[in-house]
């Protein structure tokens, strides 16, 4: 939304009203008076037992249903009192759950979204609630897939449908998707990135950074399977920040690996904290095994950290081949021995830890949030026709140049 109206439009926002006390704080904090102009937010509620039902799962699936489609009544009566230029759905990022706007028959913009990945079978021992968390994900997703007709009507109407990894990119085109582009649905503020590249001091034990909710399909277990394989001649720590269910089994799993001392887990920090983690480790290992993207990863390179990751839906796709080691998912015992050589192979190589983070430090400086914008904003210039372009904002001129 932001980056919409930091482009000179004028921007409608429909939304939740949870959190709406929050959001228009921060508005009015960091937003200068034009942007602020530009905006207006269109709170969306449900009836009480829906808002009731999310606390399960399948109110979650029930509460979004319902709320979109009363966001597309309230769209209904925007889009004839404001003539809008451009619809763009943006929230849940999932193919599953689609939209209802393309009923307004304005030009559609859909996403990034995620949702065509799923988690490679052969590592289901990492997930000790396959059943729950993958069988009934795919299933469901195959019935809203099937039944919802919202799903495809969104998908082949849209004029651009942005995805966050070459699964769901596959996924949408099968469902008949016309413009179907690859897209982060991540960025960084531009005040993250550090104004020079961060040299690390040499020498030393290797300083491995592991950031993430702690929820079985992050698989924290993978990695310290894997540095439990590391050569004894390479001294190393494990920093784990995050927290969630995987936290209880955590210090059971650091004594079956033999790893006691070699591991830290320090919880959830504020942000600041995790900022300087980043800034203070030599290396960010990740290995989630269903993820559209990790957004930790950008965050990583950004502070010029190479990346130990598995080549594998968005990490595959976004993060360039020179910033990182990309280690093949394959069999677990396979990439389990190959993560630990990465391990070993950043310790005996530091030249190639610099060279890493370097070229993650660079893609990082392209995913900033204007950057994004603007991007963001050619991709749309391009599928729609000459008399619909979305032009950006005039220096000095006050008139919005479009409605969103």
């Amino acid at each position: 939304m932001q980056q919409w109206q930091q482009l000179g439009h004028e921007v409608w926002c429909l939304t939740k009203s949870t959190g709406a006390a929050d959001l228009e704080a921060y508005i009015a904090q960091h937003w200068s008076p034009a942007e602020q102009t530009r905006t207006h937010l269109v709170y969306v509620a449900v009836p009480a037992w829906v808002e009731y039902a999310y606390r399960w799962q399948f109110g979650v699936y029930l509460h979004y249903m319902v709320w979109q489609y009363r966001a597309w009544r309230a769209a209904q009566g925007l889009a004839v009192a404001q003539g809008f230029d451009l619809v763009h759905h943006a929230t849940y990022g999932s193919m599953q759950m689609a939209t209802w706007l393309w009923r307004l028959g304005q030009p559609l913009v859909v996403g990034p979204l995620g949702g065509g990945q799923q988690a490679p079978v052969a590592f289901r021992r990492y997930f000790p609630d396959w059943f729950k968390t993958e069988t009934l994900r795919n299933a469901i997703s195959k019935v809203l897939v099937a039944c919802d007709p919202n799903v495809r009507q969104s998908l082949r109407r849209a004029a651009l449908v942005l995805t966050t990894n070459a699964e769901t990119a596959a996924a949408v085109r099968r469902l008949g998707g016309r413009r179907v582009e690859m897209f982060l649905d991540s960025g960084l503020p531009a005040n993250f990135l550090p104004a020079e590249f961060p040299m690390r001091p040499g020498g030393g034990a290797l300083r491995l950074l592991w950031l993430g909710r702690l929820v079985t399909r992050k698989a924290l277990p993978l990695v310290l399977e894997a540095l439990a394989q590391v050569d004894a001649r390479v001294p190393f720590c494990l920093t784990v920040v995050g927290d969630g269910i995987v936290g209880a089994q955590l210090p059971a799993l650091i004594a079956q690996h033999g790893l006691e001392g070699r591991v830290v887990w320090r919880g959830t920090l504020p942000w600041a904290e995790v900022r300087e983690e980043f800034l203070t480790h030599d290396a960010f290992m990740f290995a989630s095994l269903r993820d559209s993207f990790a957004t930790q990863l950008l965050e990583a390179m950004g502070t010029g950290l190479p990346i130990i990751t598995l080549d594998h839906q968005g990490a595959r796709d976004f993060i360039p081949p020179a910033a990182a080691l990309k280690i093949p998912v394959t069999t677990p015992a396979e990439t389990v021995a190959a993560l630990a050589r990465a391990v070993e192979y950043c310790y005996d190589h530091p030249a190639a830890r610099v060279a890493m983070g370097r070229a993650g430090y660079a893609f990082a400086h392209t995913q900033t949030w204007p950057l994004r914008g603007r991007h963001l904003q050619a991709l749309v210039n391009s599928v729609l026709a000459p008399s619909r372009l979305v032009p950006a904002a005039v220096p000095g001129d006050t008139t919005p140049p479009s409605q969103l």
